[in-house]
């Protein structure tokens, strides 16, 4: 289930990616973030019942992209204001920070490095939305590859039984490749606003 949740938040991020890039309506990918909030908050609903308390602290963690598609889709299909989703984007940034620290604490390099991502992601948002800082260009790029580097791919892979040592390879040569892929970006967009 856990899987099903990963894929529908990626293929939400990628078409509120697209939105940012100016290739998809708004409303049109407000309904399906609304959607796929809805399935992510019945999937981890279901997961806790009866979890363990370390299980309940992973799963819960679903509830972070839920909410997040669930204010993203109203805020889309509203037209309401997007600060308010800017600063929950703050809580939930500094929620995955923590997540990933605890990833680290359990060993779990993979898992910290695509916790720190999507921190770096909602923080993204945080300034965008949040405080009003244009950076449409950076977060659309970010949240493009991030939506197939760290959802859509990883929930394939594993509904696939493809989770094995090429697969962490590759994962790793991919992860090193949008770290220098977001760096030049970020100084590309910065020369293009000094040159403006």
């Amino acid at each position: 289930m856990g899987n099903v949740s990963l894929l529908f938040g990626g293929v939400a991020l990628f078409l509120n990616s697209l939105v940012l890039l100016g290739k998809v309506d708004s409303k049109s990918a407000g309904f399906f973030s609304l959607f796929t909030g809805l399935l992510q908050t019945f999937i981890a609903t279901w997961l806790l019942i009866g979890a363990s308390p370390e299980e309940q602290f992973g799963f819960a963690s679903i509830y972070l992209f839920a909410f997040t598609y669930l204010y993203v889709g109203v805020t889309f299909i509203l037209n309401l204001d997007g600060r308010g989703v800017g600063w929950f984007s703050l809580f939930v940034s500094i929620a995955a920070a923590f997540y990933g620290a605890m990833a680290i604490a359990g060993s779990d390099p993979m898992g910290a490095l695509t916790w720190f991502f999507w921190s770096f992601l909602w923080a993204l948002f945080f300034f965008g939305m949040g405080l009003e800082k244009p950076n449409e260009a950076i977060t659309a790029r970010v949240a493009l590859v991030l939506s197939w580097l760290t959802l859509i791919v990883p929930a394939m892979a594993g509904m696939a039984g493809l989770m094995n040592g090429w697969y962490d390879m590759v994962w790793w040569a991919a992860s090193g490749t949008a770290i220098l892929y977001f760096i030049v970006s970020v100084k590309r967009t910065k020369q293009a606003v000094e040159v403006v």
